[in-house]
């Protein structure tokens, strides 16, 4: 049994121990309340520090946002305004080469300015700055007028357009309401002559409303102004309260010192949003209470991993959010991106602009599904091997041109990279560069072409400059032939035989001094000089011209040329040019057939009272019907060596003398090309009374006379 006399021991000793402990605990209780201020104190200054830091994030993100939106405002007005450029440079074309009548002129401008919402008027302006006409045609001339640029500046433009044959605009200016305009000027060039512009008046304040994005007239205040910081649109916004988020961009707008502001719709604050603020208040209530008494740590704690577990879902959520705005970037990009593990090429990611370029794709399966198609595959052309360092780390971006085998172009750049789940991945891109490719082959192939075209003058030149020297040895050796002839016949002792060859000699002086006369006026320069000419004349003397010994350049001429035809008016180079032109086309069109074959055939005919018409008929291949549609296009030709401007150019001559160049299937084979010219009036009195002019005898209606050339 236990001691009795030892129970209030026992109980003396518990309650001391008792009190000992509570004030064990009474004195870690105060102690822990002192540590539990200076934590609280600490807690309450990181948390401010950590308001003013994210309330510093939010600031650069808000300033990020509106140098992105800023940017994507600016690239929306500016390819509203570069389709509105190409809209008014093709109404332009159309209207100098009279494509498009005064009504369809106002229908199509007066659709183009409702549409865009910013074009208030558009016009048709004259040389002498008078406006023709104008759409819509609910405006007034009077209202039209008013709205135009100052005088001073549309003096300024026709100039510059006429002068460059270019499209400008003008200075920015003010109406009578207070509201800014811009005027574009597009120049009006029929048949080589500038004939006035096609101007449009573009209101900056409806260009802004119409050509931005809607969210950012939800988001900002934009203001158009120059560089000096005038407001041009919403002026006011350029004068509001510091701390405002704005950002400012150049406004790509030819020759003209314009800039976007993009105004924060209310200032930054030193404080973040709203539910961030909650959060951090929450915690601070939450140590206040921990300092208070350990019985609510449990509590506490509860509370602590419902807030852990908010914030992981938060952070879940933010990364959802930042992989969608990855994707939506990749998707709006104008290239094609995709990536592949660089050992099984297995294709893992690709964007939407390369699912439009090559549909059939699947992700999942080998990028040799549509690489294949490339005549040197991204894969094969950089192996894995040269995209890693030696130590095996991605290395540097490989970039490259590549063709497909649909004759399409690519720009392709590829490197390694550390894909999410930790593997090396392949990561490529692709621009479509077929536009850029095809427009450096014509520029290439043009400038061939304008080469050769200068060396044709300069042959032209020293073709001259040899007929000049040329023609004094040769009537040297004409006056020695000469000399010789008299002086045989006047010696008692005649040769006939040797007489008859310097007869001969002198002959065949005679010819070629003849034969680098015409040349030499062939490659004269001079100005047109129409004066009356016997057509079957010329027609001979260019059959003369252009005869040749070369079993390459054969060609045999049969000529039909009409008896009693009148003398024509026209320029004897310029139809020497066109019928030399000819000639060529038809030996060229028969370079396949025996040199005895390529036979062309020349005729005149009189066409009525007033022209006479020339033909020129080949035996070749003929024209189709696709080159018939363009033929005389500039820059067209059938030939690979062709520079495409042979034809056109003969048909500006004959429209020169008032005539028609026109052309048709020959039969059975070949092609026809024949042009009119008009008589000479001036020879009517010639012509009936024939006894008073000596007439060359032209050859008979059905006779022939061959020539080779």
């Amino acid at each position: 049994m236990p001691d009795p006399s030892a129970a209030p021991t026992t109980s003396k000793q518990a309650l001391a121990s008792g009190k000992l402990r509570v004030a064990a605990v009474t004195g870690a209780t105060q102690r822990d309340w002192y540590v539990h201020e200076w934590m609280l104190l600490a807690f309450a200054a990181g948390m401010m520090l950590l308001i003013y830091f994210v309330a510093q994030h939010e600031q650069e993100f808000e300033k990020a946002e509106i140098i992105r939106d800023a940017a994507v405002v600016e690239q929306s007005i500016s390819r509203r305004l570069e389709n509105d450029q190409q809209f008014f440079d093709r109404l332009a074309l159309d209207v100098g080469g009279e494509r498009i009548s005064p009504e369809e002129f106002d229908r199509v401008a007066s659709k183009r300015a409702v549409e865009s919402g910013y074009v208030t008027d558009i016009m048709r302006v004259t040389p002498e700055l008078d406006v023709v006409q104008h759409a819509p045609g609910s405006r007034s001339l009077e209202m039209v007028l008013r709205g135009r640029a100052p005088f001073a500046d549309q003096v300024w433009m026709t100039g510059l357009t006429r002068k460059t044959s270019r499209s400008t605009y003008s200075q920015p200016y003010r109406n009578d309401l207070g509201r800014y305009y811009i005027e574009y000027a597009a120049p009006v060039v029929a048949q080589g002559d500038f004939v006035g512009t096609i101007n449009s008046v573009i209101s900056f304040d409806a260009l802004l409303e119409k050509a931005a994005p809607e969210w950012a007239g939800r988001k900002y205040r934009a203001v158009i102004s120059d560089a000096s910081g005038q407001g041009m649109t919403n002026a006011e916004a350029m004068h509001i309260e510091s701390g405002v988020v704005k950002h400012t961009v150049p406004l790509s707008l030819p020759w003209r010192d314009l800039q976007l502001t993009l105004v924060g719709a209310k200032p930054s604050t030193l404080l973040p949003n709203l539910t961030l603020s909650t959060a951090v208040l929450a915690l601070t209530g939450l140590m206040v209470w921990t300092s208070i008494g350990l019985r609510k740590q449990q509590r506490m704690r509860k509370q602590a991993e419902v807030e852990r577990d908010r914030t992981y879902a938060q952070s879940i959520a933010d990364l959802r959010v930042t992989n969608e705005r990855f994707e939506t970037v990749l998707d709006s990009l104008d290239v094609s991106v995709y990536v592949s593990d660089l050992r099984s090429n297995e294709l893992l990611y690709a964007n939407s602009h390369l699912h439009e370029t090559f549909p059939a794709i699947e992700i999942g399966r080998d990028a040799r599904q549509f690489e294949d198609g490339f005549l040197d595959s991204p894969s094969n052309r950089f192996p894995a091997p040269m995209l890693l360092t030696r130590e095996g780390e991605p290395g540097d971006v490989f970039k490259d041109e590549l063709e497909h085998s649909d004759h399409r172009h690519f720009l392709m750049r590829t490197r390694a990279v550390r894909w999410v789940d930790g593997r090396i991945a392949r990561l490529t891109t692709l621009g479509d560069i077929t536009d850029r490719v095809n427009a450096e082959r014509i520029r290439q192939t043009q400038q061939d072409k304008l080469t050769r075209t200068s060396r044709l003058m300069t042959v032209g030149e020293i073709a001259s400059t040899l007929a000049h020297e040329i023609n004094q040895p040769l009537a040297a050796i004409a006056n020695y032939v000469n000399g010789c002839i008299r002086r045989l016949k006047n010696n008692g002792n005649v040769d006939q035989a040797v007489i008859g060859a310097m007869e001969k000699a002198d002959a065949q002086v005679a010819r070629a001094g003849a034969i680098i006369g015409r040349v030499r006026e062939f490659v004269r320069t001079r100005e047109p000089q129409r004066q009356p000419l016997d057509v079957n004349a010329l027609v001979i003397e260019v059959v003369k011209l252009a005869q040749s010994d070369d079993e390459q350049r054969a060609l045999t001429c049969e000529l039909r040329l009409a008896r009693d035809l009148p003398l024509v008016f026209a320029d004897r180079i310029m139809i020497e040019q066109v019928l030399l032109n000819f000639l060529r086309n038809a030996r060229e069109a028969m370079q396949h057939l025996a040199p005895a074959q390529r036979i062309a055939e020349i005729r005149t005919t009189r066409v009525d009272g007033s022209h006479a018409m020339v033909e020129v008929a080949d035996r070749g291949v003929g024209i189709s019907p696709e080159a018939a549609r363009q033929l005389f296009s500039p820059f067209f030709s059938t030939k690979n060596d062709g520079m495409g401007m042979g034809l056109n150019i003969c048909r500006s001559l004959i429209e020169y003398h008032e005539g028609n160049l026109t052309f048709g299937q020959n039969e059975p084979c070949g092609a026809v090309f024949r042009f009119t010219l008009p008589f000479d009036h001036s020879a009517e009195h010639a012509a009936d009374h024939p006894q008073d002019q000596p007439q060359a005898r032209p050859p008979a209606e059905n006779e022939r006379d061959g020539a080779h050339a």
